[in-house]
């Protein structure tokens, strides 16, 4: 039966020591694994790293003093897992359907099967922004107002057979409250981008609920409803403090936009871990994005300027060194990459005095690699006499990389990873560059490396290069 281990772990635990009564126990299974250990984190902080029997069973104790939320992670994936002290809670999950299939039992089940039904209801609020963002500012109130409600009620039915404590009750209606507020923020965003005209249709208490948000919650840091909230709040505001008619400030990746934003990290937030998380978030973009010397230089000295105690400095100046290498007017003629029958080939030989159109990619985000792979189609067949390569980051995962290409259908023969002689500890670093394009001329130098393979810039500069 699926819950059979749950039930002798929730035995097993009836039996031990009283002594014990007060310890915390987290434990369950992964089918499918992708590694042989689980994470247990709170905030930033690592509890312990759990590792996983033959049978791919887990379990761990451990001593907390209050209520709050953790983040149980399984690489890539992670969710937010509600515990507090004495609980026994163990989870069962599948990591071919993550969120889906997560599911809870023991002390806490109804909270953290709360939380995770709420994650996945927002989750399916990504595609209806997109399906209802063109309709009337008033009609989308009135959408997710009612959605709004739905959830509250769901809540209160479920409150009223439960005994949540009030910690997680305010978890829970933040949850709701937050994604609300949210869905507002990006539908707010979307029609100033696409459709502005239609932003003067705005009822005038359309933010009103801004008055109401706490941007220093420490309760909250580890809701995903509530930090995807602060995020897309920055980029709202980050257009708001400049010229609307500048459709430049609408490019989140743009230099001034990033800087605009970590000026407002500084202002908005006193919380400890807010401030240094959005400031590393924005402060590694800005450098991953950076296009030339002076902004690079630039954004060393705010580095220097923000000084938070927490801050990795030195990791920050080593993503600063390896962004140095791909700005533009750099030459990637001695580049080394790692062919798909592992013979290691320069960008020289690839390139073949052709220009070309290099994308990033990772095997732990499969699904946006499956996602470009008709864009990329599409572009091949318009420009054939550019080349469009792929480049894979798992440069410390070959075995990776090789079982992702197995899953797509497609020649291997524009298939290659990047060689680096990074220490296993930097690999992270590369984790900034996922899903980025560069344009290189005929030259083999660096004429673009801030757009995406959905950018209209992007065959405007292949155009300008092809007509040279």
């Amino acid at each position: 039966m699926r819950y059979t281990y749950l039930l002798l772990i929730l035995s097993f635990l009836s039996c031990t020591n009283h002594t014990e009564d007060k310890e915390t126990y987290v434990g369950g299974r992964i089918v499918n694994p992708n590694t042989n250990y689980v994470t247990l984190k709170h905030n930033d902080d690592i509890i312990d790293t759990i590792a996983l029997d033959s049978n791919n069973n887990f379990g761990f104790r451990f001593s907390i003093d209050k209520e709050s939320v953790y983040t149980f992670k399984h690489h890539p994936e992670s969710q937010s897992m509600y515990l507090k002290p004495g609980d026994s809670s163990v989870l069962r999950v599948n990591t071919m359907a993550f969120d889906e299939s997560l599911s809870f039992d023991g002390d806490s089940s109804e909270e953290n099967n709360f939380l995770i039904n709420m994650f996945l209801l927002n989750e399916e609020d990504n595609d209806l922004i997109l399906s209802y963002y063109r309709i009337s500012p008033d009609a989308f109130t009135k959408k997710t107002d009612s959605l709004r409600a739905l959830r509250l009620a769901k809540f209160n039915t479920l409150e009223s057979k439960s005994n949540f404590s009030p910690y997680f009750k305010n978890i829970a209606l933040s949850t709701i409250n937050y994604e609300h507020y949210d869905m507002r923020e990006r539908y707010a965003f979307l029609i100033r981008k696409y459709i502005p005209v239609k932003f003067k249709e705005f009822p005038k208490d359309y933010f009103s609920y801004r008055e109401d948000v706490n941007f220093n919650d420490s309760d909250l840091v580890s809701n995903f409803s509530y930090m995807r909230f602060l995020d897309n709040y920055l980029k709202n505001y980050s257009i708001e403090v400049c010229e609307p008619s500048n459709r430049e400030c609408f490019d989140l990746n743009d230099h001034k936009n990033l800087k605009r934003r970590l000026n407002l990290v500084h202002e908005l937030f006193e919380n400890d871990y807010l401030k240094t998380n959005f400031f590393n978030r924005l402060i590694r973009r800005e450098i991953v994005f950076s296009q030339t010397k002076a902004q690079l230089e630039e954004t060393l000295s705010i580095i220097q300027k923000f000084d938070r105690p927490t801050l990795d400095e030195e990791e920050l100046h080593q993503l600063t060194a390896i962004q140095s290498q791909y700005l533009i007017g750099s030459s990637l003629k001695e580049a080394r990459f790692k062919s798909t029958s592992s013979d290691t080939l320069s960008f020289k030989s690839l390139a073949q005095g052709q220009p070309v159109v290099l994308y990033t990619w990772s095997a732990l985000s499969l699904e946006a690699k499956k996602s470009n792979l008709k864009k990329i189609d599409e572009l091949r067949d318009k420009y054939p006499k550019v080349k469009f390569l792929s480049i894979n980051l798992d440069f410390q995962n070959g075995a990776l990389w090789q079982n992702a290409l197995k899953q797509l259908d497609f020649k291997y023969s524009t298939e290659f990873q990047i060689i680096s002689d990074a220490p296993f500890s930097k690999y992270s670093f590369f984790r900034n560059y996922l899903n980025k394009v560069y344009v290189v001329d005929q030259s083999f130098t660096i004429t673009d490396n801030s757009l995406n393979l959905n950018d209209p810039k992007l065959e405007n500069h292949i155009l300008s290069l092809l007509n040279r």
